[in-house]
């Protein structure tokens, strides 16, 4: 029974870190919902192109701060492999972009994102963990523009692709620890509500993240984790005469997470 338990404590921890992987020794269904202190920002290089009425994009950074709220779905087959789907959203908030503009004005944000993943898991005796994960991420940005001034309202960005990753973990004050680290490959694209159109050639990104968990009873686990991710867009021209440019997106956040198992 310690070898299982030891077992279990491992594999639930990965939750924190592996992307929203929770997993346990038997196949089963496991069901997590969080909430995570966000900070986010989104950087255009000195190359991005004007913004009309609202003067440029050309080295601005739009921040907001949210707490964002996720629900998670993962299989389990007993074997160590895992599927799991987990959607965030920020909810109500707003973003700095346009605040030299129209001081007065907060400007609404939001940032939704759903991610699949499908990983395998091996626990050693002693406790410790690895991990190897792969899966697709969807992430959609808002960023509400004053109109007037502007002749549109709504800057939307989208990505969507592929990432890969690996995790380790230990047990440590009577729970678990565990880090994991991603890179990933998309593609993204930039419109706004007036017909502006431009595409990125790429988008590379990168994440880590570690965390903490601590099992309570038999069906239910606490996570507590910081998660850091950073998506580099390269865009092409968008118009004649006008050259490739950059746009870079951070998200850092702070959470705790409760899931249990059926």
């Amino acid at each position: 029974m310690k070898r299982a338990g030891i077992k279990l404590l491992a594999l639930l921890s990965l939750a924190a870190v592996c992307p929203t992987a929770a997993l346990a020794q038997d196949g089963l269904i496991r069901i997590s919902v969080g909430a995570a202190q966000t900070d986010y920002s989104i950087k255009f290089d000195a190359l991005a192109p004007a913004a009309g009425a609202l003067g440029t994009y050309k080295n601005k950074t739009a921040k907001s701060e949210y707490t964002a709220t996720s629900l998670g779905l993962t299989l389990i087959s007993g074997k160590g492999l895992y599927f799991d789907v987990t959607g965030t959203q920020s909810g109500s908030a707003t973003h700095d972009l346009w605040a030299t503009i129209t001081p007065a004005t907060k400007d609404e944000f939001s940032h939704d994102s759903i991610t699949a993943t499908l990983g395998f898991v091996q626990v050693f005796p002693a406790g410790g963990s690895l991990s190897g994960f792969m899966g697709y991420r969807k992430g959609e940005t808002e960023l509400a523009a004053p109109k007037p001034p502007s002749t549109f309202s709504r800057d939307t960005f989208e990505s969507q692709g592929v990432f890969f990753g690996m995790g380790g973990g230990f047990p440590a004050l009577g729970g678990s620890i565990n880090m994991s680290g991603a890179i990933a490959f998309m593609s993204g694209k930039w419109t706004d509500d007036a017909g502006f159109y431009s595409e990125a050639d790429y988008t590379f990104g990168y994440s880590f993240g570690v965390g903490y968990t601590y099992r309570i009873g038999k069906a239910w686990a606490v996570t507590l984790d910081y998660r850091y991710q950073l998506y580099s867009y390269s865009f092409g021209i968008y118009t004649a005469n006008t050259p490739d440019y950059d746009v870079t997106e951070k998200i850092s956040a702070v959470g705790l997470k409760i899931s249990g198992q059926f």
